[in-house]
């Protein structure tokens, strides 16, 4: 097996990708996950339209795996495609090491025994190192188009270099023309991929001239133009050109007539260049055509959104909606070069002169605010794009990771920490670091060249993209997977640093295979074994199918034919995975608040059905939607009110045939679900005569006369336009996740159904999240699945482990409404079954909050003993986090003092450009402590409903023990009460009694 180096060779790739393989088949999900990944899977298993700008060969690819599976299996067949394109990645970071070395050692059946253990060793150790690493593992394990992008980059990085060991060799181009076709399929999966494109130019050109500094130049002035060919020109301006002409010839030269004549000027320039014989022009119009080829999968974009199914987002099936959703107009203007930017001395965005490289552009309210507290842009692209979203997330893969809370940073396992029981909390000891750095220092020593293309293909992608991606702050997930192709790149160094290590063992301890042997063993130990065991159980995703059971549970609690308003990204994709791929509960229509402040999803809801769901009652023309879709709307806050016809909803609910005329049903009127109503459970004669109520709008700062602004987005004038013209005859529910800036202050009339409110024209007195029906609640969270969530061993990350408290607080809100209603037995059982279903995990989550509240429901129902556990799980971790805070409070009055004593210095200096800059450091301090200080009364909050709970069992003497450890840790500083009465008085200013 081991005779020859090909042989060897082969059989070790094929270890690497078979063990990779395994370990992601068995950390894989079985089913959606959160985040993009349920619309990935929908999308691709029913050839739909994803979000912009599209990955047209990624759905191709997961229809081809899921095509043939039982609806139960698709989700996990798609997610496979991720599993098994990085294990190919991984295998080809093997052979890219191993080609690599061969650069300066080329003959390697001649190589001493020494030598190819370091050149085996060090390829099998980057390659394993970067299996473990946290972004990469991520990313294989669920339906994303990240992890193929990445495939993409390898194979075209190790054909690369496989052009250049066979670049002597007659018909070496086909490499090259390969590669081309893979940069063209990689354009319907991902951009990320064409970074590599520098990388290639590299290799070509440091195999086919010397180096001079002008023919360097020039090939890189080369390189750029080339890479702009692809990008922009192919991907944006081709398809701008086509509609142009469309437009100037009135449809005369269409997009067909159009894409035959490009064919045909192409194939023109293949057969001019062949018989003619220039080579080099006929290798790159033929490298140009396989992009071309490879960017066709674009059809499917159109020929799918004229299909019109039911994901199909910004409808490009026109030309002119076609180039806007490749250019990603949805997601608003990032400039890169030139554009206007944040003036420190103005507070907000100049828009009167631009700036070169503008990085706070946002005019975001939420956004400027962050932008003041960096003194220019070159600042904020530092401390924030480049040290934070970048600089941060590299650490996570070779250094080590705090935690798994969004914005958490880096650590090594050498200080201590506050996460240290956080189930993401790795550390790696900076030896992947170190070892990488080495390899670094070592592949530059050996052969700078080829050192010098990974070095551009680490830059490119990272750096670049941060330059290109340009973030806004405040991001609302972390961002690593955008970096991975770097991380790949510094891999490679990984593994060079492993081949430079036996390189040492052998210039000072002469060939002892035995000591190199001990040095690759102890790597593979610190490095990915140490690793993988770290990340193992955050990465292990076999069990998880809360994603799809959250989607499942949402969509039961909406009555038949209801209309559901989501907020976003994680509580819509799952949803429309379920609808899409399992077929649940497609009568309901989902309607994602963030979208509906579009045109084409207003005109989709208008016009289309979605499966058994007919189309929304909108009454506007185009044109009032285009117009409304314009801008925002300066808003009055006043009164509003929508009439209840009674009548109506007698004829709509008796189940008279005419209903489904009623509810403006044209189509397939067969459907037995339209043969009548669905009523409010209560007698339409105790609905109110008109739903009346105050809507303030969202606030948007004063204008020059102090003045306060208020305005409605598009969303909330949509709401309100469904809520008039469906007449109260389908039901109409929120999401509980909807923020409620966006609920319009609709609480008063809504009922609490399971994890949705339900718009009912009947004001009740509830809380602020409406009022419960026990019955209607209770009946919803009866259908609800929790699979697998009772596994003390399954890994929930913070997301998960948030909405899990959004599922306590629809228990523990039943269990209230029983205890109100004088039926303790019924509120313990209720709180009982949410303990079962929804368990508190041992470890250290930040979910006491939560516990606490749980707790207090408990002692409030009389079970004072269940209650007595609850407190005793959480309160040491209360306590901990109370103390970390209270840090944190005397930090920042610290830095209060020390910057206070600056100003004053730079005012007797009467140096006004250093007081501007110290006086808008004390604004960021100041929102820092109001941070501070919201989080200290969140706390003190739940260790008085601790305390409550104490006084509640009688035993006051824990209480005033409680009271006691609080007041020392805090110097009572903060008041916290020391008696029964001071207790009650403070928890009623929460609202709990």
């Amino acid at each position: 097996m081991f005779k020859d180096h090909r042989t060897t060779n082969k059989w070790l790739a094929l270890f690497v990708f078979f063990a990779s393989l395994l370990l992601y088949f068995f950390t894989m999900a079985p089913t959606a996950s959160f985040w993009d990944a349920g619309e990935f899977i929908a999308v691709a298993h029913g050839l739909q339209v994803n979000h912009p700008p599209g990955a047209p060969f990624y759905s191709l690819l997961g229809r081809l795996f899921s095509m043939f599976m039982p609806s139960g299996y698709v989700a996990m067949s798609i997610n496979f495609v991720s599993a098994l394109t990085s294990a190919l990645t991984v295998m080809l970071l093997y052979l890219i090491v191993v080609r690599l070395v061969r650069e300066w050692k080329p003959e390697v059946d001649a190589m001493e025994a020494i030598d190819k253990m370091g050149m085996y060793g060090g390829a099998l150790l980057g390659a394993f190192t970067f299996a473990v690493t946290d972004t990469f593992w991520f990313n294989a394990a669920e339906a994303e188009v990240y992890a193929i992008s990445m495939f993409f980059t390898a194979a075209v990085v190790w054909m690369a270099l496989k052009w250049s060991e066979h670049h002597r060799e007659a018909h070496n181009e086909r490499w090259l023309i390969l590669i081309a076709y893979m940069f063209g399929l990689a354009l319907g999966v991902h951009l990320l991929n064409l970074l590599a494109f520098f990388f290639v130019v590299l290799i070509v050109y440091f195999k086919k001239r010397e180096f001079q500094f002008m023919t360097f130049l020039g090939a890189g002035l080369l390189s750029v133009l080339s890479f702009g060919v692809i990008y922009p020109f192919t991907i944006q301006t081709i398809p701008s050109i086509m509609d142009g002409i469309d437009q100037a010839t009135y449809g005369l030269i269409g997009p067909i007539a159009f894409m035959v004549l490009v064919a045909a000027l192409v194939g023109w320039a293949l057969w001019y260049t062949h018989t003619r014989n220039h080579r080099l022009a006929n290798l790159v119009v033929l490298a140009y055509t396989m992009i071309l080829i490879g960017y066709s999968s674009y059809a499917l974009i159109f020929i799918r959104s004229v299909a019109d199914p039911p994901i199909d987002e910004n409808d490009p099936e026109t030309m002119e909606a076609f180039i806007s959703y490749l250019e990603r107009e949805q997601y608003g203007q990032t400039p890169l070069l030139t554009g206007y930017t944040y003036d420190n001395s103005q507070g907000r965005v100049n828009t009167e002169e631009e700036t070169f490289l503008p990085r706070r552009y946002s005019q975001n309210p939420q956004h400027m605010q962050a932008y003041a507290n960096y003194a220019s842009d070159w600042d904020y692209f530092w401390s924030y794009q480049v040290n934070h979203m970048y600089i941060r997330y590299f650490n996570w893969n070779f250094i080590g990771r705090e935690s798994d809370i969004q914005d958490t940073g880096w650590q090594a396992g050498f200080t201590e920490s506050p996460y240290e029981d956080n189930p993401a909390h790795n550390s790696y000891f900076y030896l992947p670091f170190l070892i990488g750095l080495f390899g670094m220092i070592f592949h530059f020593q050996k052969d700078w060249k080829r050192a010098l293309s990974v070095m551009v293909l680490f830059i490119m992608t990272g750096l670049a993209v941060i330059v290109f991606l340009n973030q806004t702050p405040d991001q609302p997930r972390e961002r690593d997977y955008a970096y991975v192709g770097s991380y790949f790149a510094f891999a490679i160094w990984v593994g060079m640093g492993g081949v430079g290590l036996i390189q040492m063992v052998k210039e000072y301890l002469g060939r002892n295979l035995a000591a190199a042997g001990g040095v690759l063993g102890l790597c593979m130990l610190a490095l990915p074994l140490w690793m993988g065991y770290q990340n193992f159980h955050d990465h292990d995703r076999s069990e998880r199918y809360i994603a799809s059971d959250y989607a499942y549970n949402l969509l039961n609690s909406v009555a038949p034919n209801g209309i559901l308003f989501t907020n976003g990204d994680n509580d819509t994709f799952p949803l429309w995975y379920l609808q899409e791929v399992e077929g649940v509960r497609t009568d309901v229509r989902i309607v994602c608040l963030s979208l509906l402040n579009t045109d084409w999803y207003i005109k989709q809801l208008r016009d289309q059905w979605s499966h058994e769901s007919a189309p929304l009652p909108i009454d506007l023309t185009n044109e009032e939607i285009e117009q409304m879709t314009s801008g925002y709307t300066r808003y009055q806050p006043d009164t509003l009110s929508i009439p209840v016809d009674k009548q109506l909803l007698r004829t709509a609910f008796s189940g008279d045939r005419s209903f489904k005329e009623t509810i403006g049903v044209k189509p397939d009127t067969s459907l037995s679900l339209y043969r009548e109503g669905v009523d409010f459970g209560i007698p339409v004669d105790s609905l109110d005569n008109e739903v009346s109520w105050y809507l303030q709008g969202r606030p948007a700062g004063t204008d020059q006369q102090g003045n306060e602004i208020r305005y409605l987005q598009i969303q909330d004038e949509m709401i309100l336009h469904i809520l008039r013209q469906n007449q109260w005859l389908r039901p109409v529910y929120f999401s509980n996740t909807v923020s409620s800036g966006s609920q319009l202050n609709l609480q008063d009339y809504f009922r609490f159904e399971g994890k949705a409110f339900r718009v009912v024209p009947q004001q009740r007195e509830g809380s602020n999240y409406g009022w419960i029906d026990p019955e209607f609640h209770a009946k919803r969270l009866n259908d609800f699945r929790f699979r697998g969530w009772d596994n003390p061993d399954m890994y929930l990350d913070e997301n998960i482990r948030r909405m899990l408290g959004n599922y306590r607080f629809s228990i523990t809100e039943l269990a209230d409404r029983y205890r109100r209603l004088g039926n303790n037995e019924s509120a313990v059982k209720w709180l009982d079954w949410g303990r079962e279903k929804v368990p508190f995990l041992e470890s250290n989550t930040g979910d006491f909050g939560t516990l606490a509240l749980y707790a207090y429901s408990y002692a409030q129902a009389g079970d004072t003993e269940a209650a007595l556990e609850l407190v005793n799980k959480g309160q040491p971790e209360a306590l901990d986090e109370l103390s970390q805070v209270i840090s944190r409070y005397d930090g920042v009055q610290s830095e209060y003092g020390a910057l206070q004593e600056k100003i004053n210095n730079a005012r007797m200096n009467a140096n006004m450009e250093r007081q501007r800059r110290l006086k808008q450091q004390i604004q960021d301090l100041q929102s820092r402590f109001n941070n501070v200080q919201r989080d200290i009364s969140r706390n003190l909050s739940h260790l008085m409903l601790m305390q409550r709970i104490y006084y509640l069992d009688g035993d006051t003497t824990l209480a005033s023990q409680l009271a006691d450890t609080v007041n020392d840790m805090t110097t009572s500083r903060v008041p916290f009460p020391t008696t029964e009465a001071e207790n009650l008085e403070y928890l009623g200013q929460f609202g709990l009694d």
